[in-house]
């Protein structure tokens, strides 16, 4: 009976330090992830900064886009004027020109005939008037013909003088009219070289906007990840600490055991000892009494500390259609190192946990589709799985699995370029950029 309870205090004790290196080694572990956590934080919040910036940049860019984009339809506007004007301008200098052919051709007829009177003046000269008023025959005639001279006389200087002024206003107005026109066609390039600067400003400002357009997108695609990650960190620590709990609840128990079965082990030695002295001070009254010899003990049983693993079972079958390791990224085509292996099955089938464990994601996740994280804690060790791409998700955060059990289904959602499941085996946490994954081929028996 002492052999039996000396070992009992002895298995309790023995206990406790194996608990107290494993409740270290999750403390330790605790630490790191809560420190990740805060790193991660602190990088989100740097993200969420640089996001802030980027999009009040994008804003202004397209704000100064808005004002660009309505300066060159002002401008638009003004060129298609400015078009309209040199067509009208280059339609009135057609009809100047046009009138002044007409009018130079009427003009020449007329030249003929004045050059024709002027030379008859010029060989005449003054006699000519003279002979004309001397031959009438009555001063009736002789008052007419006076009349007549001068009339043809007015009339040739009128003749000249009308010559001289039309072809002065004809050149004059076409001289102008050229003006304007090189004025309208000069204010015209000017339109259209402005418009082609604003066209060359909008054109960069447009690439400007691209370019922050894609910086946003990729800020919130590092904001989402971040969150999913500490999400994941959070859930992790939880887990851990929950684990904590049940090791000192556990610590707590045997030490409580240790105390109780120390405190029988010295009542029943008490107990023993008097038993030992009423006995010996019967077989002194005794004297004639033989001696008896106590059987002997018998040995007690060592308990055999069996430590047994579940190990890891195939979450689905089918054939491995891209292994760990590098690879060529099927969607973008740049060199990567795939974290997992991509096992492929018909659409819909189902999806197991490869160990028991709990639930720590059960949702959508960037690049992952719908994707389910667990935890495991094997022999002291802390293990994660992850199953990405499923068609749908049959657990829910939180939640115990056993090895075997379903978590989803098969699918092709997320960055995926065909049905197939996308495992990951991770020993020890998740982290961001998958530090931990390891080629989970030979746990699965692949």
């Amino acid at each position: 009976m002492k052999r039996s309870l000396a070992l009992g205090l002895c298995v309790s004790l023995l206990a406790m330090p194996v608990m107290a290196t494993e409740k270290d080694t999750l403390k330790a572990r605790q630490d790191r992830l809560s420190n990740e956590l805060e790193e991660s934080k602190k990088a989100q919040a740097e993200t969420d900064a640089e996001l802030e910036v980027t999009e009040a940049e994008r804003d202004a860019v397209q704000t100064e886009i808005l004002v660009v984009d309505d300066r060159l339809n002002d401008l638009s506007e003004q060129i298609a004027i400015q078009q309209h004007e040199v067509d009208t301008a280059r339609e009135e200098l057609e009809a100047t020109r046009q009138q002044l052919s007409v009018q130079e051709e009427y003009l020449e007829s007329q030249k003929e005939l004045l050059n024709e009177r002027l030379r008859v003046l010029q060989v005449h000269e003054d006699s000519s008037y003279l002979q004309v008023i001397f031959e009438s025959r009555s001063f009736g005639d002789f008052v007419t013909r006076v009349m007549t001279a001068r009339t043809i006389a007015e009339q040739d200087r009128e003749l000249i003088h009308n010559y001289m002024s039309e072809m002065e206003r004809l050149e004059s107005l076409e001289t102008t009219q050229r003006t304007q026109l090189s004025f309208i066609k000069q204010k015209e390039r000017e339109l259209v070289i402005t418009k082609q600067d604003l066209d060359r400003t909008a054109e960069k400002k447009r690439d400007l906007l691209v370019e922050l357009n894609e910086q946003v997108e990729q800020l919130e695609l590092e904001k989402m990840t971040r969150s999913e990650e500490q999400a994941v960190m959070a859930e992790q620590n939880r887990i851990i600490s929950e684990q904590l709990e049940a090791i000192a609840t556990a610590e707590r128990e045997a030490a409580e055991a240790a105390e109780r079965a120390k405190r029988e082990a010295e009542a029943r030695a008490a107990e023993e000892r008097a038993r030992a002295e009423r006995e010996a001070q019967e077989a002194e009254t005794e004297v004639a009494a033989p001696e008896v010899t106590p059987p002997p003990a018998s040995p007690a049983e060592t308990p055999t500390n069996v430590s047994t693993s579940t190990g890891f079972v195939r979450p689905v079958s089918g054939y491995v259609s891209s292994p760990f390791g590098p690879r060529n990224n099927p969607l973008t085509g740049v060199p990567e190192i795939h974290k997992g292996i991509d096992l492929v099955n018909a659409p819909g089938t189902p999806i197991v946990a490869s160990a028991p464990g709990v639930v720590i994601k059960a949702a959508p996740a960037t690049g992952y589709g719908n994707v389910v994280f667990v935890s495991h804690v094997m022999n002291g060790e802390i293990w994660t799985t992850v199953y990405a791409h499923l068609d749908a998700i049959t657990v829910g955060a939180g939640q115990q699995v056993a090895a075997g059990q379903t978590v989803g289904t098969l699918g092709n959602t997320g960055w995926s370029t065909g049905p197939h499941l996308h495992f990951e085996l991770h020993r020890g946490k998740w982290a961001p950029g998958q530090p931990n994954a390891i080629d989970p081929a030979p746990y699965i028996g692949y």
